[in-house]
């Protein structure tokens, strides 16, 4: 036969858990482990160039005695440290080279004529912006390099017709 616990048994359990519940509660002791990695990328070379607006000469008169000049902008960027070129082709005109470009009227006259320019690097319109694809030239900073294409249209020009719109398309070739 089971006996029952005595009386201060009982008290004393009561007591233990009352007793505990009110000490405060220690916090678990926690185990952390640790581990490294890597993290890597390759960075190539990349290019962007801006599509120049329209260089536009405006009224040319032949007789002026003064050059017809004209301006257009672009930006490149490319990667830091990117070598690069920015070559002008000829043109869209036959007979066009880098040095004496040609603009065309499909309305004038004869079909067939010419109004004959230059493009420049700078202002001062001594250095020709030739057609160069070499890739060097130009160190990339990692952002955007403006340049400015500096147009001049020679004075005397008279064997174009007067009163008709020429025109021509360059390609502006970034290489790198």
């Amino acid at each position: 036969m089971k006996q029952k616990p005595s009386l201060p048994l009982r008290t004393l359990g009561s007591a233990t858990l009352a007793l505990l519940a009110v000490l405060p509660l220690q916090p678990a002791q926690a185990a952390a482990a640790t581990a490294t990695f890597q993290v890597t990328a390759t960075v190539l070379k990349a290019c962007l160039v801006s599509t120049p607006v329209t260089l536009a000469f405006g009224s040319y008169a032949p007789s002026t005695g003064t050059v017809a000049t004209g301006t257009t902008a672009f930006n490149v960027t490319c990667t830091f440290g990117t070598t690069y070129s920015v070559g002008l082709n000829p043109g869209a005109s036959s007979g066009a080279t880098v040095t004496t470009r040609k603009m065309t009227s499909p309305s004038a006259p004869a079909g067939n004529e010419t109004l004959s320019y230059a493009l420049f690097k700078e202002s001062a319109m001594t250095t020709n912006w030739d057609n160069s694809t070499t890739g060097t030239g130009y160190t990339a900073t990692g952002l955007p390099q403006p340049y400015t294409i500096y147009g001049a249209i020679p004075i005397g020009q008279y064997t174009a017709s007067p009163q008709v719109d020429y025109a021509d398309t360059i390609t502006l070739t970034l290489t790198y």
